[in-house]
């Protein structure tokens, strides 16, 4: 089976069947979320970390539709959502787009999840798109 099909609507006329899909075979996007780094605040305070996360597609076909970072953070054993972070689309294949700053007060923290969501089909449905943080969230240089 070729990677990438010959467009058929000329042949077989599906234009009028209402499938305006590109004939891009079985690509598909995969979202990936590269580890986070981590560091301390300084104007935050001791209390703070700036989580760096970074997405990309390595699947063979644009990711259109953009993610979702979600921020969940547990305390007293409860996991709850912290916040949820927009990332529009498209995202070409092989592209990572810069790297976008989380700030998370960590007092009493116990974890810090981290989980980024296609808002469409892709590739792969693994847990490449989730990172889990667990104190010390940050080490002080030196």
């Amino acid at each position: 089976m070729p990677e990438k099909p010959e467009a058929n609507w000329a042949s077989y006329n599906n234009f009028r069947s209402g499938d305006l899909s590109a004939a891009d075979g079985l690509l598909a996007p995969d979202l990936q979320m590269l580890s986070p780094q981590s560091c301390i605040n300084e104007c935050g305070g001791p209390d703070i970390v700036n989580i760096w996360v970074q997405l990309g597609n390595t699947g063979g076909a644009p990711l259109l539709a953009g993610a979702v970072i979600e921020v969940y953070v547990t305390k007293m054993g409860v996991e709850s959502l912290l916040t949820s972070i927009d990332v529009p689309g498209p995202f070409a294949p092989g592209e990572f787009l810069d790297a976008i700053v989380v700030p998370v007060v960590t007092t009493d923290l116990e974890q810090i999840r981290l989980v980024a969501k296609p808002k469409e089909s892709e590739c792969v449905v693994d847990m490449a798109n989730e990172i889990v943080l667990e104190p010390p969230f940050c080490s002080v240089p030196g």
